[in-house]
C-alpha cells in the first residue's frame, strides 16, 4: 500500500501534509550501498532475489557479495514479491502493456501472473490475475525454501491474492477495493476463493473500530484508470499453514490449524486470520485491540493476560506460520511495522480516527499461536540499541526464518535486508541502489534467499566476507581542485 494514499472526505493540503513520509528526520544521507556487511560461516549462503520497485529495473538476482548475477526486468515492474523457484524459474507479474498494472482480478487493465524460465520465456501464465502482494504454490506452504518442501511445482495449484470491487453497506457506503483471495487448478481454473467483506462480521471489530471504519474506509484511486475503492482491510500476505506440530498432535484440538487453512495479514486494521479452507470462515484472529485487558479467545476459551504478553502490533506484514522442518515451526513469524494504521476514536495523533494507532518503531516477532506468548523478538532494543527509530520500516518488509535458525528481514521502507542470528548479531547486510526517479526512495516489498542449488544455470559464486570499517573513522576526503 503506497503511504500517500488520499482519503476521500479530507481537505487536499492536509491529507497530502500528513500522510507523505517524514522527510524532516535528521538520517544520514549518505552511506554505502549493496553488501555492507558479510559473515560468510555466520550466515545461510544463497542468492537473494527481490523486486527493486523500479519499472525498467523489474526482478534481480544477487550473490551474497552483493553481485547482480541475473536480471529479469518485465517481471515485476513495481509490483510485487518476486519468488524463485527450484530450476531456475522466477514467478511474479507481467505487464501485458506498460500501461497494464491493474490490481483486479479479471480485469482488462491488469497484470498476468507469470511463471518464466532462466531466459524469460512464459512457462505458464494466468491471465489479467492482477495479484498484489502475495500467491503460493501446491506443496510449499510460504513461497520460501524449506528443507523437504522445495518452491517447485509451478504446475499445480496456485493460491493468488488479488482484488475486486465490491459493495457492503454494513461496512461503509462507499465502494470497496476489496481483498481477494482465489485458487487455481494446474488449467487456471478456480477452485476455490474467498472476499474479504463477506466476513466482515466474524473479524470481531468493536463499535468504535466499525464507526470510522464506514466514515475513512482508506478511500483512495486504484491502480486501474477511473476506479476508486476503500483499501479498507488491505491483506498484504496470504500463506498456507502447511503441515504443522498442532494438527499432529491433536487434529481436533487443534482443527484451527488445519495444513490447508490460509493465514493473512491485514495492516490496515491491525488484524491477522486463519481461514477455515472448507467453509471459508475465520477461525482465528489477532487484533485489531491490543491492549492488556483486550480479550484473546483460543478455541473458544480466554487466555489470560495473553496480549500482556504480545503487545501492541500496528500496520503489519508477512504474518504466516513458520514450516514444519524450519526452528521455530508451528510459531507465527510477522514484521510488526509501526508506522501507523487502524481504526478507532480520534486522538491527537490522528484527528480523523483514520490509522489511529501509531508507533516509531518496528520489530520482528515470533510468536505462539495459542498463547500469544513471544517466544523471540528482533529490534533496536534486543539488539542493545538506545534509539528504537533505528530498526524502522513504516510499511512493507518481512522475515524469513532459515534453515540454520537466522531470519533473514527485509526492512522495505529503506531497501535493507538483514540476516541476523537469534542473538541479534547482523551477519550479512544489503542496502539496494535502485532508486524511484520519482520520490527518490528505493523500497523492496520483500526479500528471499534461495539455496545455491536452486539456480543449476550458475556456478556457485565465491564467498568472501565482507568487514565494514569503524564508522567513527570512516571519512569521505575533500575533492581537490
Amino acid at each position: 500500500m503506497k503511504r500517500r494514499t488520499f482519503l476521500k472526505g479530507l481537505g487536499g493540503a492536509v491529507a497530502f501534509a500528513v500522510l507523505l513520509p517524514l522527510t524532516s528526520w535528521a538520517f544520514p544521507t549518505v552511506f554505502p550501498h549493496g553488501t555492507t556487511i558479510y559473515k560468510p560461516d555466520k550466515c545461510w549462503n544463497g542468492y537473494t532475489v527481490f523486486g527493486t520497485e523500479v519499472p525498467d529495473e523489474g526482478t534481480v538476482l544477487i550473490d551474497m557479495n552483493g553481485t547482480v548475477v541475473k536480471q529479469w526486468k518485465d517481471i515485476c515492474q513495481a509490483e510485487h514479491p518476486p519468488k524463485m523457484l527450484r530450476g531456475g524459474y522466477l514467478a511474479g507479474t507481467k505487464r501485458p502493456k506498460p500501461d497494464k498494472k491493474g490490481r483486479l482480478w479479471g480485469d482488462e487493465h491488469s497484470t498476468d501472473w507469470v511463471v518464466v524460465d532462466w531466459d524469460g520465456k512464459v512457462v505458464r501464465k494466468v491471465d489479467k490475475a492482477g495479484m498484489h502482494h502475495d500467491y503460493q504454490f501446491e506443496g510449499n506452504p510460504v513461497g520460501y525454501h524449506v528443507p523437504g518442501r522445495p518452491v517447485d511445482n509451478y504446475n499445480g495449484k496456485v493460491l493468488i491474492l488479488s482484488h475486486k470491487m465490491a459493495k457492503n453497506p454494513a461496512i461503509t457506503k462507499y465502494p470497496l477495493y476489496d481483498d481477494y483471495i482465489v485458487e487455481v487448478d494446474k488449467d487456471n481454473k478456480v477452485v476455490w476463493e474467498w472476499l474479504a467483506s463477506e466476513h466482515f462480521d466474524e473479524m470481531n471489530f468493536p463499535p468504535e473500530v466499525k464507526k470510522t471504519l464506514a466514515k475513512y474506509p482508506t478511500y483512495s484511486m486504484t491502480r486501474t484508470p477511473g476506479v476508486k475503492g476503500g483499501d479498507w482491510i488491505h491483506v498484504n500476505s496470504a500463506s498456507y499453514l502447511g503441515p504443522n506440530k498442532w494438527y499432529d498432535e491433536d487434529p481436533v484440538k487443534y482443527a484451527m490449524f488445519n495444513p490447508e487453512n490460509i493465514i493473512i495479514s491485514n495492516r490496515q486494521t491491525n488484524t491477522s486470520n486463519i481461514i477455515d479452507k472448507k467453509t471459508g470462515k475465520i477461525v482465528w484472529q489477532i487484533g485489531p485491540l491490543y491492549y492488556r485487558d483486550s480479550e484473546f479467545v483460543f478455541n473458544g476459551k480466554p487466555v489470560k493476560g495473553a496480549y500482556k504478553k504480545l503487545e501492541q502490533i500496528i500496520g503489519q506484514h508477512h504474518t504466516h506460520m513458520i514450516p514444519k522442518g524450519l526452528p521455530g515451526e508451528g510459531n507465527i513469524l510477522v514484521y510488526d511495522n509501526g508506522g501507523y494504521a487502524g481504526y478507532g476514536p480520534r486522538n491527537p495523533g490522528a484527528h480523523w480516527g483514520w490509522s489511529d494507532a501509531r508507533r516509531d518503531y518496528s520489530r520482528v516477532v515470533e510468536f505462539d499461536p495459542t498463547t500469544l506468548k513471544v517466544v523471540w523478538e528482533h529490534s533496536a532494543k534486543t539488539m542493545g540499541l538506545r534509539n528504537k527509530y533505528q530498526f524502522y520500516s513504516d510499511y512493507v518488509s518481512s522475515a524469513q526464518r532459515l534453515p540454520n535458525g537466522n531470519t533473514l528481514i527485509t526492512n522495505g521502507a529503506v531497501g535493507q535486508f538483514q540476516e541476523v542470528t537469534p542473538d541479534h548479531e547482523i551477519v550479512w547486510e544489503y542496502i539496494s541502489p535502485y532508486y524511484t526517479q520519482n520520490g527518490n526512495y528505493n523500497l523492496v516489498y520483500r526479500a528471499y534467499r534461495i539455496p545455491y542449488d536452486y539456480v543449476p544455470q550458475l556456478e556457485k559464486p565465491e564467498e568472501l566476507s565482507v568487514i565494514p570499517p569503524d564508522r567513527t573513522l570512516f571519512r569521505i576526503e575533500p575533492t581537490k581542485k
